[in-house]
């Protein structure tokens, strides 16, 4: 075989450019959260529309990476990152400038796109490695998510400082660096000569190639979805159930945020060495045994050991699942991994919807533990050995 089509052993300079990246786009797509108290203020905003506000760029971002997923597989990751990095510079620029809801709201569909980054980043960066190497670089790559933690922390501060306004002009300046920087210094995996380019419905045949790519996409609708729905209620679950005072609250769950965001480099790196699916079914045990555990009465240092447990297995399934992606669809890794991320964000949009209206309605946060209980027994329910080993075997035969 030719040296030029041998898998590369690796990348280090492209893994850090691709989740640096992938950080500045995910601070910037999550602006609109920790400026949502002064932007309510300003324009006298319902919480109806602050919601309205805060669901536009997420919704967009998780449905718009399967046809970014597809055009990186076509273009290559270099081409389309710097493009998308250069776009989405001008909404958040220009979203320093609105002076109605309306035109912020128009903004922040445009920015939107900027979540689809995780879509590109993902079959680029797992193309510059071997099978036994995927996992734990796809695992360091989703420590970009960071980025949202970026904006938490930075951007209420900024905003005291000078003004909301601004710090949307301040978070757009690192999207337009990135831009230039990625163009210049960032590359795809050589491709062989003599190869028949794909077209879009070449690209688009494998979603019907295999079930298992329903099967990620499940199970990162749970790990992901789960992830962000307990990010966003367990600051409110803390202060009411605990009574603890709301920067309590706030810390706690940054700790959880952390956890499971750098617990993803352990979950690619098992996924290197075990099983994928023997993971995944571990995991889901223990985290439906830690829900059921979280409807007892429970003190609060138990309650925060837990959780933090559940957090670190969220983020190694997380880590698992894209590696298992990578693994077994190869060649369309961008179009698949489009697929499971915008599962995965419709996870993070819906189901914080449904634990708030269960809030709402109930006045019981434990109702809202065993629905997400039931939606892990959905998953492990797929996970049967005969039905898993199949859809692995034709997944191999389709790449």
């Amino acid at each position: 075989m030719n040296e030029s089509v041998q898998t590369p052993n690796g990348n280090t300079r492209m893994l850090i450019l691709a989740t640096v990246a992938f950080a500045v786009c995910f601070a910037a797509w999550t602006l609109f959260s920790p400026l949502a108290v002064y932007l309510k203020v300003e324009f006298k905003l319902s919480s109806t529309a602050v919601g309205l506000l805060l669901a536009t760029p997420v919704l967009l971002g998780s449905i718009a990476r399967v046809p970014i997923g597809v055009l990186t597989d076509k273009f290559g990751g270099r081409r389309v990152f710097s493009i998308l990095l250069l776009f989405g510079f001008f909404p958040v620029f220009i979203a320093g400038f609105a002076q109605s809801y309306g035109f912020l709201l128009v903004c922040g569909f445009f920015f939107g796109l900027i979540g689809t980054s995780f879509a590109v980043g993902i079959p680029q960066v797992s193309q510059w490695y071997p099978k036994e190497k995927q996992g734990l670089a796809l695992g360091i790559y989703g420590v970009g998510n960071i980025g949202s933690a970026l904006a938490t922390f930075g951007a209420p501060f900024l905003a005291e400082s000078i003004g909301w306004h601004k710090v949307f002009m301040i978070y757009s300046i690192p999207l337009l660096i990135m831009a230039f920087v990625y163009w210049f210094f960032s590359a795809d995996v050589p491709k062989p000569a003599n190869v028949k380019p794909t077209t879009f419905s070449d690209k688009l045949k494998v979603y019907k190639s295999s079930n298992l790519i329903w099967v990620f996409c499940l199970f990162y609708f749970m790990t992901f979805g789960f992830f962000v729905s307990f990010s966003l209620w367990l600051p409110s679950y803390f202060r009411d159930f605990y009574k603890v005072t709301p920067i309590k609250a706030g810390s706690f769950t940054a700790i959880f945020v952390f956890a499971t965001t750098f617990s993803r480099i352990l979950g690619g790196y098992l996924g290197d060495l075990l099983s994928g699916r023997r993971i995944l079914v571990v995991l889901s045990l223990a985290i439906l045994s830690i829900l059921i555990f979280l409807n007892l009465n429970v003190s609060l240092m138990t309650s925060l050991t837990v959780f933090y447990i559940m957090g670190i297995c969220l983020g190694i399934g997380n880590g698992v699942v894209f590696k298992l992606v990578a693994e077994y669809f190869p060649k369309d890794t961008g179009a698949v991994g489009g697929m499971v991320g915008a599962a995965g964000g419709l996870g993070g949009f819906f189901l914080p919807i449904i634990l708030g209206t269960i809030r709402d309605y109930t006045n019981n946060y434990s109702l809202g533990f065993i629905f997400v209980s039931l939606v892990c027994l959905m998953c492990l329910s797929f996970m049967e050995e005969k039905t898993i080993t199949k859809t692995y075997k034709k997944a191999v035969k389709a790449t």
